[in-house]
């Protein structure tokens, strides 16, 4: 699944932060796949706004610390 969709309507796109079972929070994979899509939408000419909003009942909860705090994350022995 991707953590990070654009939804096109007219000249509006919406991207939207896709991980709501953790409260969008920010892992390894997401800012590349936001910095991915935002390019995307600016390369195309039909759209003139953007707008960045969360799935599910909130917008970001920030760094997922707890996938780091239990050793998941990059650097991790």
């Amino acid at each position: 699944m991707k953590k990070v969709t654009l939804e096109k309507d007219g000249r509006l796109a919406r991207i939207v932060l896709n991980r709501p079972e953790v409260m969008n929070a920010i892992d390894d994979d997401m800012p590349g796949e936001l910095a991915d899509t935002v390019r995307h939408a600016d390369s195309d000419r039909g759209i003139h706004v953007m707008v960045l909003s969360g799935a599910g009942k909130a917008f970001c909860a920030g760094y997922d610390l707890k996938r780091y705090a239990a050793g998941d994350g990059p650097n991790q022995a």
